[in-house]
């Protein structure tokens, strides 16, 4: 790909429109009895979310037991694959602790997609259910025009449940993301910020209204194509929101909610709206904003730009030892955000080189609140001024409330590949995604 072609123009065109601003993703089909469920679909299930015609199926097709299907086992990066023939030239994106990723050609719809091969998904427990809430949260939030990415199909090449040990998702391909961008060191125009934040904003307003916390965005996981169309990947972290305690681990350091730190497991989904105000600043100035060492550095960093809250603020949103731990540091006043993320120019020159309006910086104000009770929702975020030419309600998608009885459940890592099967198959009448 040519990376000369993103551009830096580009607003959001009417066929990455949503048709309506209410995506329903519980269309299922009836059910046959459990019995029958587990002899026809234990053994390798295939979700099949996609209008290919020469491939598509209403319903489970079990590949692995399916003669006309050819395999081959190739090495991309780090791993190796085993794959239907139908993905070929294969050539490696990257890997973390829960997958690798490879771009193919699908030779069937002649596109290009993104495999994502589960690591360990069955090494535990814990890793069986981290395998089963990805899976079942893409399913659910898989929308084309809602700057998610895009779930297309889901295999293993095992034949039986004793063998089941690999799992493979196919994923809309995306040209570049969005840390690769920034490193190119290219100072960003407002208005591609203006379009990227806004496009953020919109994709985490559908993410939410699902009840879904994504927990990790940062601009590794944030992809971007050479239509400068946003695209919000990685949900190995994500999970529904509940009332009670969240895992406090998440999110990577330098964009990590503050409360994530000083209320570790009791947060919600505004920790995502810090992460977007860590993008922005971050698309202002070309570095992260917050980049500390340690999880002490990350919350000294963070004083040092936002200021130390008051007593009464950290009484409200802080346990105990961290309120006393910060009450005790030197006091940070607030930094001047103008002179931090305003307009810088050229000597003798008008027209900016880099920086963002006093409107956007306001916005980056509230998004970087250290009270998340203060920040905004993605939905108000979407309302503020500053999107006033970009921000229409009706083009900014809503999905159905996720609820999902078995995410907090423990399992035996068998019944959780039984789980795995079988929501592959609840959601196999819902193939609306074309690619």
């Amino acid at each position: 790909m040519n990376e000369q072609k993103f551009s830096s123009n580009n607003s959001i065109s009417s066929k990455t429109r949503p048709t309506s601003s209410k995506h329903s993703s519980n269309t299922h089909m009836t059910k046959p009895s459990i019995a029958k469920r587990m002899k026809n679909l234990l053994f390798c299930g295939i979700y099949q979310g996609t209008k290919d015609t020469s491939s598509r199926s209403n319903s489970i097709k079990s590949m692995a037991n399916d003669e006309s299907v050819e395999w081959y086992t190739a090495e991309c990066g780090t791993s190796q694959f085993t794959l239907p023939k139908r993905y070929q030239e294969l050539s490696p994106i990257g890997q973390g602790a829960f997958g690798a990723v490879i771009r193919a050609v699908d030779t069937v719809t002649g596109k290009d997609v993104a495999i994502k091969k589960m690591l360990r998904p069955f090494q535990s427990e814990t890793h069986a259910k981290r395998t089963y809430r990805e899976l079942k949260l893409l399913m659910h939030l898989n929308h084309r025009d809602a700057q998610v990415v895009q779930l297309y199909n889901v295999f293993t090449p095992e034949k039986n449940v004793n063998d089941f040990q690999t799992l493979y998702f196919v994923l809309n391909f995306v040209d570049y993301d969005l840390s690769k961008v920034i490193k190119r060191g290219k100072p960003f125009t407002e208005d591609h910020i203006k379009l990227l934040i806004y496009s953020l904003l919109r994709g985490l307003k559908f993410i939410h209204s699902a009840g879904v916390i994504h927990r990790d965005l940062k601009p590794t996981n944030i992809g971007i194509s050479q239509n400068s169309d946003l695209t919000i990947l990685d949900f190995g972290l994500a999970r529904v929101a509940t009332n009670g305690l969240q895992t406090g681990y998440v999110a990577t350091r330098w964009w990590r909610a503050p409360e994530v730190f000083i209320n570790w497991e009791r947060y919600d989904e505004k920790v995502d709206i810090w992460s977007v105000g860590c993008i922005m600043a971050e698309l202002i100035l070309l570095k992260p904003l917050f980049a500390g060492t340690d999880h002490i550095d990350q919350l000294t960093k963070i004083f040092d730009i936002v200021g130390t809250p008051d007593l009464a603020t950290l009484d409200e949103v802080c346990e105990p030892y961290a309120r006393d731990y910060i009450h005790k540091l030197p006091p940070k006043h607030k930094q001047d955000y103008k002179k931090l993320f305003g307009y810088k120019y050229e000597p003798g020159s008008r027209t900016p080189i880099s920086g963002i309006s006093p409107q956007g910086i306001a916005l980056l104000d509230r998004l970087l609140s250290f009270d998340h009770r203060t920040r905004p929702t993605a939905q108000e975020a979407l309302s503020d001024p500053y999107f006033e030419h970009l921000h229409d309600p009706m083009e900014e998608p809503s999905a159905e409330i996720l609820i999902d009885e078995h995410q907090d459940a423990t399992y035996s890592i068998v019944k959780w590949k039984c789980k795995l099967i079988i929501i592959n198959y609840s959601f196999n009448s819902k193939a609306n995604i074309s690619y």
